[in-house]
């Protein structure tokens, strides 16, 4: 009996060690597999509600003797790393508490009757906390957070510490969490959505209710929405312009080549570049332009949505320290005031929806399926045109728009020339340039005080 035991646990710790080695080899693997991570952060989020104003139904926030403002890294409450959240609800993101709260006449008509906004205080305040591991491997790269959507004036924290607020609810915007990270150890993002005010005049819903990721990049990088593509149709060729943004985030000059591949739809390369030689300073940013040629191009249309993939990567002193991906499509856009929309040189009759971002059920927390869902069935109407009334939309949707062949006109949110405003018009552009179904920009809607005025 007692040798039995022995072979047993002989046998245990054979497979211990077995298991062991299978899980550094995987994890090394998946570590070593790109030098840019870019991963999703939906799952196992803490949610509660706090409150608009009464500060103990707010977990307490903001009420130490020193603020987060005060001193870096006093976020208190449940903004605190060490809060105890046990009791909160577990959900995965995207996710919408306005849509499970019921019907209420004293709610607002932007909230859909909904009982949230300034007469529910309780109700108007969502609290979102997330634990996540960091592995000492990563000392030395750039981690940043990005929100797709939060609705709306968020605040958020890492560990305790203060990263920024953003007032709107459709502004895709992030955080460098680089300084602020626990290496080889468990890390906390806390978010406080407060929808106390509504942003539009329409259902908007409340809380993280788009996807949220976690990037992780060399110093040396391609910046944050850092590629443009243009392309120019030329007898039988396209002439592709590529604009690269290329940080340096390392303390010495860094010279380095931009290495550029072009893929068709079938994943062939068709087009190839390298630029050599190309210095950077510490802490400087520049954009770099290069030139591509394709024969024969298959082009971007409704009928026919083809999508070429442009390869970038950024090499230092022989080690490969970006590898960035942008999807673009091949087309030509001109309007005629005589006759009307031509795509690829072809007259176009547009027919087209004003789309609002929200669906039944779910609110505006719409799941990717859905995006696509929705837009085949207005392509399968006979339309061809979607306008995001009245807001910058989920990068997903464009996505599939991209894929399906369907036009879009992207609207922003807030008009305005001060600096916030003017900061949410340019992430949007940005973002959303290198898509071809993108054939318009609004800059807003219907903005009657400064409508037929000198403003």
């Amino acid at each position: 009996m007692e040798n039995h035991f022995k072979i047993l646990m002989v046998f245990i710790t054979l497979i211990t060690f077995i298991l062991i080695i299978c899980s550094q080899s995987i994890y090394s693997q998946s570590n070593s597999s790109s030098v840019r991570e870019r991963l999703l952060m939906d799952k196992n989020w803490k949610f509660a509600l706090g409150h608009a104003f009464d500060t103990k139904k707010d977990f307490d926030n903001g009420s130490g003797y020193f603020s987060y403002f005060a001193k870096a890294g006093y976020g208190d409450g449940a903004a605190a790393k060490n809060f105890d959240d046990r009791s909160w609800r577990v959900l995965d993101l995207p996710h919408d508490w306005c849509v499970e709260l019921p019907f209420d006449s004293n709610g607002g008509h932007s909230h859909g009757y909904k009982a949230i906004g300034r007469n529910f205080p309780d109700n108007s305040v969502g609290w979102y906390r997330k634990k996540f591991f960091i592995p000492e491997s990563d000392f030395g790269k750039r981690i940043s957070i990005e929100f797709d959507g939060v609705h709306r004036n968020s605040i958020v924290w890492i560990n305790g510490f203060y990263l920024g607020t953003e007032h709107s609810g459709y502004t895709s915007f992030n955080y460098d969490l680089t300084d602020y990270i626990i290496y080889g150890g468990e890390n906390t993002i806390a978010v406080r959505v407060d929808a106390s005010m509504e942003e539009g005049w329409y259902y908007e819903g409340a809380g993280i209710y788009r996807h949220v990721w976690l990037s992780k990049t060399s110093p040396l990088h391609v910046a944050r929405y850092g590629t443009f593509v243009t392309s120019e149709l030329k007898n039988n060729f396209a002439q592709i312009t590529a604009r690269t943004t290329v940080q340096n985030e390392t303390k010495i000059n860094a010279t380095f080549t931009i290495e550029e591949t072009i893929t068709n739809d079938e994943g062939k390369i068709i087009a190839e570049n390298i630029s050599q030689g190309l210095v950077l300073n510490p802490g400087e940013q520049k954009e770099f332009f290069s030139f591509l040629k394709i024969d024969n191009p298959k082009l971007w249309s409704i009928e026919s949505p083809v999508l070429h993939k442009l390869k970038t990567i950024i090499r230092s002193n022989g080690k490969v320290e970006d590898n960035y991906e942008t999807v673009f499509g091949i087309r030509t856009v001109r309007f005629d005031p005589e006759k009307g929309f031509f795509l690829n040189g072809q007259n176009i009759k547009i027919v087209g929806v004003n789309n609002h971002q929200d669906h039944a059920g779910v609110g505006t927390a719409i799941p990717d399926a859905l995006q696509e869902f929705r837009i085949k069935k207005m392509k399968e109407m006979g339309c061809n045109r979607i306008r995001t009334a009245h807001n910058p939309p989920a990068p997903e949707f464009l996505d599939a728009c991209d894929r399906l062949g369907m036009l879009v006109l992207d609207e922003n949110r807030l008009m305005g020339t001060n600096e916030e405003h003017y900061s949410c018009l340019e992430r949007l552009i940005k973002r959303d340039r290198n898509h071809p179904s993108v054939i318009l920009w609004s800059l807003g809607n219907e903005e009657w005080a400064i409508e037929g005025n000198i403003t």
